[in-house]
């Protein structure tokens, strides 16, 4: 499958390594986002702070979402948005200003109204992994903010890692 991929700051991978700078390897159910920390991302330890870190989570994950043609303007359109209902962040290594990481992520599960997503944050001069994450999204209607079921549209976009935990009859079969 051949993938056209934006610039160099985002490629199509896999979970086991960083692929953001082989851009012949196109998996795409994982997306991979590339980043150097910057100075203002360390807090008073010296490294980069958790914050930093969930941020980098959440512009991963809208950066795949614009990738696949779902941008805000779709989202608005569709009359819904993805909210974050849980992270839960492993840490394992810290990371520097100047650091350069790739944030891998991929959609692993879908249900009614929300998602499950995996991350992975790897310092590409070493691929020492800095993180593991699992963030639950909750899609809401942009008005009220209350739970709605996901567009198909979004179904479509994103290749699973794991399984859609739908009926048949949820999915419209008979």
């Amino acid at each position: 499958m051949s993938v056209d991929l934006p610039l160099a700051t985002c490629r199509h991978g896999t979970w086991t390594g960083p692929t953001a700078l082989d851009p012949t390897i196109a998996a795409l159910c994982y997306f991979d986002w590339v980043h150097t920390a910057g100075a203002d991302e360390e807090d008073e330890n010296g490294h980069v702070s958790n914050i930093s870190y969930v941020r980098w989570i959440q512009d991963a994950t809208r950066a795949h979402s614009e990738f696949l043609g779902l941008d805000r303007a779709v989202y608005e359109q569709l009359g819904g948005t993805f909210i974050v209902k849980r992270h839960e962040v492993d840490y394992r290594h810290g990371c520097q200003a100047g650091d350069e990481v790739v944030v891998t992520t991929s959609v692993e599960e879908i249900r009614l109204a929300s998602a499950i997503r995996r991350t992975r944050v790897i310092r590409l001069r070493d691929s020492t992994e800095i993180l593991r994450a699992r963030t639950e999204w909750v899609y809401v209607a942009i008005v009220g903010h209350r739970p709605t079921r996901i567009p198909p549209l979004v179904h479509e976009r994103f290749e699973l890692t794991g399984k859609l935990s739908r009926t048949s009859r949820e999915r419209g079969q008979a």
